[in-house]
């Protein structure tokens, strides 16, 4: 019966790692071992470098990452900061705010978009104006955006996913939006938006309808992310 028991639990083990896959390939066939990623000689726990990561101990590696690269890998680095903080300013007096309150102070992610002042911080350039179609339709895109959606904006805008203080009209350089031309015999259609992100300027193509615009954006935000091709 133990021996029975044993046997199903094997094959349901076998059957977890044939659908618990990165890229296809399940996670014993990653040659991944008890080192930090990227820096096999920064072991993970003793004899690291020696020690597979399997999918039952997978858990555990993925946990000593994240300890390590997170925590202990920076701590001489936020003990450097902290103290050239409380160099200028005293940490102690930070206690009085709540972390909700501190981030209103530093961060302008809570300020809702709307309409009046999106209208006041977007600047339209090269082809386009203040009641140019596309311009409007940016602007009833972004305000109906969640945060969630603006963080992922603000990424591909400008390469940080927070605002300034006083939040996107605080922005320097402004946010600048300029006409991206087509070349035939492709359409405008065609494009994604791209940017330049050290000057917060957005290139977007003149699209047919808003609808298209939306599901150009989005692609955009989601998969161009980091991405070169689209700078």
């Amino acid at each position: 019966g133990g021996g029975g028991g044993g046997g199903g639990g094997g094959r349901g083990e076998e059957e977890l790692e044939r659908e618990f896959t990165l890229d296809g390939c399940p996670v014993s066939d990653l040659c991944l071992d008890f080192t930090v990623p990227g820096r096999p000689d920064v072991e993970l726990v003793a004899g690291g470098k020696d020690r597979a990561v399997t999918l039952a101990n997978l858990g555990e590696y993925a946990s000593r990452v994240a300890q390590v690269t997170l925590a202990d890998g920076v701590q001489q680095q936020f003990a450097a900061f902290e103290k050239g903080f409380n160099d200028v300013f005293p940490m102690r007096h930070l206690r009085v705010f709540s972390p909700e309150e501190l981030e209103l102070h530093i961060r302008g992610d809570c300020e809702p978009w709307s309409v009046e002042m999106l209208r006041s911080s977007i600047k339209p350039d090269h082809g386009f104006t203040d009641s140019s179609l596309p311009i409007l339709w940016l602007i009833q895109l972004m305000s109906a955006m969640d945060r969630k959606e603006r963080r992922l904006f603000m990424r591909f805008i400008s390469g940080s996913p927070t605002l300034p203080a006083g939040g996107l009209k605080k922005l320097n350089p402004r946010l600048t939006v300029v006409r991206k031309e087509a070349e035939a015999p492709l359409t405008a259609d065609d494009y994604l938006p791209s940017v330049m992100t050290c000057a917060n300027y957005l290139k977007l193509p003149d699209y047919s309808c808003v609808e298209v615009m939306r599901e150009r954006l989005q692609k955009a935000m989601r998969e161009g992310q980091l991405s070169f091709l689209l700078s």
